[in-house]
């Protein structure tokens, strides 16, 4: 068995697990480190983010005293597998991943973004965490335009495309609507509305689309230094064929280019591991935990898993030897 189909069936369990574990009486908590959606009823436990805004906005001691009790618990599960919580484990994520296997199927290329864009965008990930953090204190102490203050508690989960997306796909519709309560509900509800499309449409068309602007994703890097899983890479080994970075969904270029730092974590790598899979080179990429390796890139492996991938057309047409000096 691959790691990729290892992968899968984690993704595909986890988001069972995390959309209907609630049906059984499952209890996983209010500190997930990925989505899943408090507005889907039947959740078996709770994304962080939407917590850390509703404790931010109360404005009283014994909130944030919870906040810092669940963001001990919340930090801890990311200290002990990172993005792979994103990689492994999102219910979003598995979603994208399902469009991406159907755009695949229907042997459909995909896009890829010019690096100047990607820079470009790279901010919007800072500013949705910025709404997250920043509008439910404006909420909690509203010194000005209390009435709109009020209609923004949990900012960003008004905007979040898995607000939408994830109770659609499972039958609830409730919240897949405009809200009409206020100006300020309708524009944050459109806005939202608006980003479940272009995800959905975006995925289809791009690997992980929507992970790159994540700010989950993006609170999660910040815990990449004292991590227990690691991405390394021998730099004297790699041979720049380019796989790596043609197969990494995240289209990570530093991972092919980085040619002196061993630890090849980089901001934005969900640790789906499809990089050392597919390296050619025997322990060039290598995954560790806890600073012992528990996965690497072999020659055998590559060879050995040519047949499985020969029905993807831009994974063959992407297996090039294009140095990238």
């Amino acid at each position: 068995m691959t790691v990729s189909q290892i992968r899968w069936i984690t993704l595909t369990v986890s988001f069972f697990v995390l959309s209907f574990g609630g049906l059984a009486a499952l209890s996983l908590g209010n500190f997930l480190p990925t989505f899943s959606c408090f507005y889907v009823e039947s959740r078996s436990g709770t994304c962080f983010l939407w917590v850390l805004q509703h404790l931010l906005d109360h404005g009283y001691w014994e909130a944030y005293k919870s906040l810092g009790k669940y963001l001990l618990y919340f930090s801890l599960l990311v200290i002990v597998i990172g993005r792979a919580w994103c990689g492994w484990i999102c219910p979003l994520g598995f979603f994208q991943d399902v469009l991406d296997l159907i755009r695949r199927k229907l042997h459909l290329g995909y896009i890829s973004f010019p690096e100047e864009l990607r820079a470009q965008l790279s901010c919007v990930k800072w500013i949705f965490l910025f709404i997250a953090l920043l509008i439910p204190l404006w909420v909690s102490f509203p010194f000005f335009g209390k009435s709109i203050a009020m209609d923004l508690r949990q900012p960003f989960c008004q905007l979040c495309p898995g607000k939408y997306i994830l109770p659609f796909i499972l039958g609830d519709t409730v919240d897949v609507a405009v809200n009409f309560k206020s100006t300020t509900t309708i524009i944050m509800s459109v806005l939202g509305l608006i980003f479940s499309g272009v995800v959905i449409f975006g995925a289809l068309l791009k690997r992980r689309f929507w992970c790159p602007y994540c700010p989950m994703g993006l609170f999660l890097s910040f815990y990449k230094k004292i991590s227990f899983i690691k991405l390394k890479k021998d730099c004297q080994k790699c041979t720049m064929c380019g796989i790596c970075y043609n197969v990494c969904p995240m289209e990570i270029k530093d991972l092919l280019t980085e040619r002196k730092n061993e630890d090849v974590t980089f901001t934005d790598c969900t640790l789906c591991l499809r990089c050392v899979e597919y390296c050619p080179e025997d322990e060039t990429l290598r995954a560790t935990f806890f600073g012992r390796t528990i996965y690497k890139s072999s020659s055998k492996g590559f060879f050995s898993r040519q047949h499985i991938t020969s029905g993807f057309p831009e994974e063959k047409h992407q297996v090039v030897s294009e140095p990238y000096q």
